[in-house]
């Protein structure tokens, strides 16, 4: 993925209940490692190639984007996963998110996701959208969750493994989205 290098106006911090989303800093570097290495083996959305050895390079790529955002866990300061919020046509984002295993069913992915999408709709994105396979039911629920409105199923739209003879496999998706308009008063 692409991530374009921030400006000092792009930097952001957003806090809640329990969370602080913000850039990514070189001092995250280990947290990082710890839940990409678990992606390794995802059932979604895998990072099949990903090893210790890309940390560091992986650290310096999101440190200089202002498309990933490290999701810090307030009371022990650890990040615990990240929001992804890609530039897309015409003042839209894409998002995504992911959280370190240990961290997940504790309503951290929804607190985190909410106030991203918060934060981009009052400075001047118009839509935000997401996808995910219809089987990654907390995905779609937490999309649900924080206002977002099933919009389309695509039909065997993306891949993200393939079978052992190298012929990729496809995947459904669920596209969500939510506008500008859309938020609550």
């Amino acid at each position: 993925m692409q991530g374009n290098l921030i400006k000092k106006e792009q930097l952001m911090r957003v806090e809640t209940e329990h969370l602080i989303i913000r850039n990514f800093e070189q001092k995250d570097e280990t947290d990082l490692g710890e839940y990409m290495l678990q992606r390794v083996e995802a059932e979604f959305e895998r990072y099949e190639n990903f090893t210790k050895e890309n940390i560091p390079e992986e650290i310096k790529f999101r440190v200089e984007s202002d498309e990933f955002y490290a999701i810090e866990l307030k009371k022990n300061h650890k990040v615990i996963g990240n929001i992804y919020m890609g530039h897309r046509d015409f003042e839209a984002r894409e998002l995504g998110y992911v959280l370190n295993e240990e961290y997940q069913q504790k309503g951290y992915g929804s607190e985190a996701a909410k106030a991203a999408v918060e934060y981009f709709l009052q400075n001047g994105t118009r839509r935000i959208f997401a996808e995910c396979c219809p089987m990654n039911v907390a995905s779609w629920k937490t999309m649900e969750r924080i206002g977002m409105k099933r919009e389309a199923h695509l039909r065997k739209n993306v891949s993200f493994r393939k079978e052992p003879n190298g012929k990729p496999i496809y995947w459904d998706t669920y596209v969500y989205g939510i506008l500008v308009e859309d938020r609550k008063a």
